[in-house]
């Protein structure tokens, strides 16, 4: 298609000087209208054969897939009072922070400033619980906040900004006052030997016990000396357990009886017993 009619005719020429000028225009505007009206159909027919082609060429965005950020912070002990008001006690939190919403390079930022509130949060249910048990008992603290966690105020608590959200999950331990273990250090030292003394004398009377079990001797000697083993009076030497590599032993072959005595020279020998064979023949 050009700009240029494809036939020229006696309709393309100029009017002449004794023909009206309103006859020409007319004709010039019907030609208009046709020539448009052949683009438009043209136009119409290239875009449908070309839609499939451009559909293939169609920049499609898909929709972005969450990405969950994790990071875990150690801040610093809480110290809450314990029973009496004297003694404290150490409760170390670990927070682990996530996100769906926040951005990589923010995300430090954002748990930055909520940590703070997490970590006051904490702290009232700490004093609350441990202001009721007694400064050497971290165990019943533990469990006392640990309830408290699940039932008042339940994990993992959501902290929002904006359109960003994020969920926080505290672990918590429970540790001693240091001027309480410096008390409680003699007791469970001595605790700890009378707990190895009991073990060592339930370990001796049970090795005795298996001795006596194996012992094909006469029951007063075994339990003699089993009394003095569980009594400690003194070292006494243990014989091997039955079920020992050396209790399990089978000889192959029976043992021979010891050889008779040779008869002197010019004496008959003796009778032997029954049981006995003799010694052999010169």
């Amino acid at each position: 298609m050009t700009g240029v009619p494809e036939d020229s005719g006696p309709t393309d020429r100029r009017p002449g000087p004794g023909e009206p000028v309103d006859g020409w225009r007319r004709r010039w505007a019907d030609r208009a209208r046709a020539l448009g009206g052949a683009a438009r159909s043209r136009t119409r027919r290239f875009w449908t054969g070309a839609q499939p082609t451009l559909r293939q060429l169609w920049w499609t965005e898909e929709p972005a897939t969450p990405v969950t950020t994790v990071d875990r912070r150690f801040p610093e002990p809480l110290v809450v009072p314990a029973q009496g008001q004297v003694y404290v006690f150490l409760v170390r939190v670990t927070f682990t922070w996530s996100s769906e919403t926040a951005r990589p390079e923010l995300f430090g930022w954002y748990v930055d400033y909520f940590q703070p509130q997490a970590t006051q949060r904490l702290h009232r249910l700490a004093v609350r619980c441990s202001v009721e048990v007694p400064p050497h008992r971290p165990r019943e603290l533990h469990a006392a906040l640990a309830a408290a966690l699940a039932e008042d105020d339940p994990p993992p608590w959501t902290y929002a900004r904006g359109e960003v959200t994020f969920t926080c999950e505290p672990d918590v331990t429970v540790h001693l006052d240091e001027r309480v273990r410096r008390l409680l250090q003699p007791y469970w030292e001595q605790r700890i030997a009378l707990e190895c003394e009991r073990d060592l004398t339930r370990r001796r009377t049970d090795y005795a016990r298996e001795r006596d079990r194996g012992d094909p001797a006469g029951p007063g000697s075994s339990a003699g000396e089993a009394r003095r083993q569980a009594e400690g009076s003194g070292p006494v030497r243990r014989g091997s357990r039955p079920d020992a590599p050396v209790e399990q032993f089978t000889p192959l072959e029976p043992l021979l009886p010891p050889p008779a005595p040779r008869a002197a020279p010019g004496r008959r020998p003796r009778p032997h017993p029954p049981d006995q064979p003799g010694p052999p023949l010169p």
